[in-house]
């Protein structure tokens, strides 16, 4: 049974301490490692360290030890996790002399650096997974913890498709930036891009350096519509879309 912990008074861990990296074992199953730096902050010796992998209801945590005695657990395995998956992480570090257990430096959220010795990026925004999805081409999927591209994995050269093919980017991304802002202002009504550097926020500063503006308007949604269908227009053209779709019609005519 996982414990619960208590987050009271944590301290934030520097995001640029942290690097992990997923590769795949002789069996094919994701695993990862981790450089971990701590001494920017006062923690306790006996503080125990802890790394969790996250996505949907997939969960593992795993014991890095102590401050004073750290150590790397030899299975990291992600197998609870599917083939194609790109969880993401949190560190934490515990006082454990306490009932419950005290979270003292905490960070969330943790991005992968790089999968399969291919760089993610810093500023990687949305990530891409193959799953079966019936008649389904491909599907958004924001209910996790990222945005995930979600592509049928029985549509042979889907990957390379959704990749380079330009009829599938000028047809797809456009929409997938849409259904995003969306989310983000309609429904969840997220405005600010520099409250944090969650996904939300990450996408907002996105789309505000297409509109050189710093901050979407907080209301009414009419307007925040109008800014969206703005920002989508900006993406096509930063890209292209409207251009590379003309030629790849006229390279099979």
């Amino acid at each position: 049974m996982i414990r619960k912990f208590n987050y009271t008074g944590r301290k934030t861990i520097k995001r640029s301490s942290v690097k992990i990296d997923l590769f795949r074992n002789l069996n094919g199953y994701r695993c990862f490692n981790i450089a971990l730096q701590l001494d920017h902050l006062p923690l306790p010796a006996d503080a125990h360290v802890y790394v969790e992998a996250y996505h949907r209801s997939g969960f593992r945590r795993f014991d890095f030890g102590t401050i004073a005695h750290r150590t790397v657990p030899s299975d990291r395995t992600l197998y609870k996790f599917s083939h194609s998956a790109v969880p993401l992480f949190r560190v934490k570090v515990v006082d454990k002399t306490t009932a419950h257990g005290r979270i003292l430096a905490a960070m969330d959220k943790i991005r992968p650096e790089s999968v399969d010795d291919v760089p993610v990026g810093s500023q990687s925004l949305l990530y891409v997974e193959f799953d079966d999805l019936g008649n389904k081409v491909w599907l958004l999927d924001l209910e996790g913890d990222w945005p995930v591209l979600r592509l049928n994995q029985h549509v042979d050269g889907i990957a390379m498709i959704a990749g380079s093919e330009a009829k599938f980017l000028a047809l797809v991304y456009p929409e997938v930036y849409r259904q995003i802002l969306t989310r983000i202002l309609i429904e969840d009504e997220h405005t600010d891009p520099d409250c944090d550097d969650d996904w939300q926020s990450l996408w907002l500063k996105h789309a505000c350096s297409l509109m050189g503006s710093t901050a979407p308007p907080i209301g009414p949604k009419s307007e925040q519509v109008v800014w969206i269908e703005k920002a989508v227009d900006l993406f096509c053209a930063d890209f292209s879309m409207l251009e590379k779709f003309n030629q790849s019609v006229q390279g099979t005519q």
